[in-house]
C-alpha cells in the first residue's frame, strides 16, 4: 500500500513581544521573470519592511520600492484608499516572504507612501492563497503563514478535543476533534 505523501509548503513564523496592532515582516521584492527560464542575471532585488493587511485586496509598494528597482508599470489601476481613490501605476513582481516563501508573478499598485515606513502591503491577494493565523497568547504576539494552504484551521475544533473541553470518549468512539479517527487513534494516544 502506497502511504499518502505529506503536502509540500513552505511556512514561516514571526513573533513580537506584547500585544502589537500592526504585523510586519521583511520582504525583498524584484523585478517578475519566467522562474522555469531564469534570466542570465538575476534581477536586483529590494529589501522592504512590509505591513500584512486584510483589508487589503491586493498588495502595494511604494514608488520609493518601484523606483529603487527600476520598475516599468504594466498599466494602471484605479485604488480606493482612506484618502478616497486614485489612478496609480500597477507592476508585476515577485516577493520573496521569510524563511524561503516565496511568490512570484504578483500584480502590485503603487502607493506614494505607506504608514510606519513600510515599503510594501501584503494583501488578500497573496494572505488568501495560503493558510495564515494570529495568535496573542501568553505575551506574544504571533502570527504564522504557510503556502500554499494545506488544511482548515478551525480553533472551534479544537475546544471540542478532549485535553481543550474535558470531555472524554471511549476508546473506540470517534474523536471529539473531528479527525473521524477514533479516540484511541487520536487524542487518546
Amino acid at each position: 500500500m502506497n502511504a499518502a505523501k505529506p503536502a509540500r509548503f513552505h511556512a514561516f513564523t514571526v513573533k513580537h513581544k506584547g500585544r502589537v496592532n500592526r504585523v510586519h515582516t521583511d520582504v525583498l521584492v524584484m523585478d517578475a521573470f519566467d522562474p522555469q527560464n531564469p534570466p542570465a542575471k538575476k534581477p536586483s532585488a529590494h529589501k522592504a519592511k512590509a505591513l500584512w493587511d486584510t483589508g487589503a485586496t491586493a498588495s502595494v509598494i511604494t514608488t520609493a520600492t518601484a523606483k529603487a528597482l527600476g520598475l516599468t508599470p504594466t498599466g494602471t489601476a484605479m485604488v480606493g484608499h482612506a484618502g478616497g481613490s486614485s489612478l496609480m501605476n500597477t507592476y508585476v513582481v515577485h516577493i520573496h516572504l521569510p524563511n524561503g516563501v516565496r511568490v512570484h508573478g504578483v500584480q502590485v499598485t503603487e502607493s506614494p507612501g505607506i504608514a510606519n515606513g513600510a515599503g510594501a502591503i501584503i494583501g488578500m491577494d497573496i494572505i488568501g492563497i495560503g493558510d495564515f493565523s494570529i495568535t496573542n497568547a501568553s505575551g506574544t504576539t504571533t502570527m504564522s503563514y504557510r503556502l500554499p494552504s494545506i488544511k482548515h484551521i478551525d480553533y472551534v475544533a479544537e475546544t471540542q478535543s478532549p485535553l481543550v473541553s474535558g470531555k472524554v470518549a471511549g476508546r473506540n468512539q470517534k474523536c471529539p476533534c473531528g479527525s473521524g479517527k477514533k479516540y484511541k487513534n487520536c487524542c487518546g494516544k
